[in-house]
């Protein structure tokens, strides 16, 4: 009985240690400065071609920097947004937004490499809800 207590606490602390060390491990990964290579969007309603296209150009000049504090910058062509970024615990979803509720957005993160990050943002209800899909690549030193 008493062995068997102990395998189930060891098991219980591992699976624990395997979770928080997959959640830092992404943090790692996240921290840097990413660049927008492409960006795409999805509707239900008719988006102005014209707008996706100057859209997704001016993205292409923004840049992600993440830091391991929390705290993260986006650098825009005209303007630099400082922000604050988290994970959820599965850390499969990045949270941009001061902590406050209302202008905190969640994004899925499709696909997280060394190198590589998809980030899709879904905003609106109904039939104004918009997802947007950004493609950002790791700037190396």
């Amino acid at each position: 009985m008493k062995n068997t207590l102990l395998k189930g606490l060891a098991t219980v602390v591992i699976v624990i240690f395997a979770l928080t060390a997959c959640n830092s491990n992404r943090k790692k990964q996240i921290t840097g400065t990413w660049q927008v290579v492409d960006a795409k969007f999805e509707s239900k309603t008719h988006i102005d071609p014209e707008l996706l296209s100057y859209s997704v150009t001016e993205m292409k000049t923004w840049k992600y920097t993440f830091n391991a504090d929390s705290t993260m910058n986006v650098k825009q062509t005209d303007r630099d947004i400082p922000n604050r970024w988290k994970l959820n615990k599965k850390g499969d979803t990045i949270t941009i937004g001061f902590g406050t509720g209302f202008f905190d957005v969640p994004s899925k993160i499709e696909k997280l490499t060394d190198q590589e990050l998809v980030m899709k943002t879904t905003l609106g209800a109904d039939t104004a809800r918009v997802t947007q899909i950004l493609y950002l690549k790791k700037e190396t030193k």
